[in-house]
């Protein structure tokens, strides 16, 4: 039949990558994985020539150029299942750099709400990550991509710091909030002691992406940041934007405007940060890894 396909790599009807309905070519190297579609929009008023590409359930794609840098950008859904689909699927039409823009509550007293956290790295609790490789495995951010964030929210002058994140499976439980506001309900001792545990091991905040994306990036052979947005303070119970998702969608922008210029001036070798996934057999060749060279941060 001419409508049939491959069940271990399904394409779309239009010949794109199945879910996010995208083809080589459609897209820059460079995009920003916010969560909600509707994000997506937020993210491009900062741009020229903005167009959507793809929408396909919680997959929104556009496109567009800031600061004369092209650069997409395509939503993830919550969670990282939806996450490692989008990631995987980015990677196949050839996106290499990835900044995760997103919300995070804040589980010390450290930042208000709309500050902004890089996370530096992240621990584990998403469950996708574990299906790719053992627990022992870091969920780390591409240090080139974290220099490039501080970078931006030092032009901007955003409020930042560079954090720890713990990414949860869950919104509710998982995140010690109540299943019912008066207590009632299913309460694991665990849940109890979630917070302060973290806390006390030097977590700064808690989400649910960022790990999933970290891992499954690095993997693919991708370079992966993330800038978050405080949207509540756990400590002291607050809840609130302040006008940090709009600031950390112009960082991100703003980031890999400058990766995009390390990249161009031989500043970052590609290969050397970010090494073939493949192992390569004897005779097979394969240049210098070149040298890596300063820069202005």
């Amino acid at each position: 039949m001419d409508d049939e396909n491959r069940a271990s790599a399904p394409t779309a009807d239009n010949s794109g990558v199945y879910h996010l309905r995208l083809k080589s070519g459609d897209v820059p190297p460079y995009a920003i994985l916010p969560g909600a579609p509707e994000r997506t929009e937020i993210i491009a008023s900062y741009w020229k020539d903005v167009r959507q590409v793809a929408s396909y359930r919680e997959f929104k794609t556009v496109t567009g150029a800031y600061e004369g840098v092209r650069i997409g950008c395509t939503s993830t859904g919550i969670g990282g299942p939806s996450s490692e689909i989008c990631i995987n699927e980015l990677n196949k039409v050839g996106v290499h750099t990835c900044i995760r823009v997103g919300t995070t509550g804040c589980i010390v007293p450290d930042y208000d709400l709309g500050d902004l956290i890089i996370p530096a790295a992240a621990v584990r609790g998403d469950g996708t990550s574990d299906s790719y490789i053992g627990s022992g495995y870091p969920a780390y951010a591409d240090p080139w991509v974290v220099m490039a964030l501080s970078a931006a929210c030092d032009r901007l002058g955003y409020r930042y710091g560079i954090g720890l994140a713990y990414t949860s499976a869950s919104f509710y439980i998982g995140q010690a909030r109540p299943l019912n506001e008066d207590g009632t309900g299913y309460w694991p001792s665990a849940a109890e002691h979630l917070i302060p545990d973290l806390a006390q091991a030097g977590v700064t905040n808690i989400e649910m992406e960022t790990a999933a994306q970290f891992v499954v990036g690095r993997l693919h052979g991708m370079r992966m940041g993330a800038v978050l947005s405080v949207i509540s303070n756990r400590v002291t119970d607050r809840w609130g934007d302040a006008g940090g998702e709009a600031r950390s969608a112009r960082a991100a922008a703003e980031a890999l405007r400058i990766l995009n210029g390390w990249d161009r001036d031989g500043i970052i070798n590609f290969n050397v940060a970010m090494p073939p996934m493949r192992p390569q057999r004897v005779g097979d060749g394969g240049g210098s890894a070149g040298k890596q060279n300063g820069g202005e941060m």
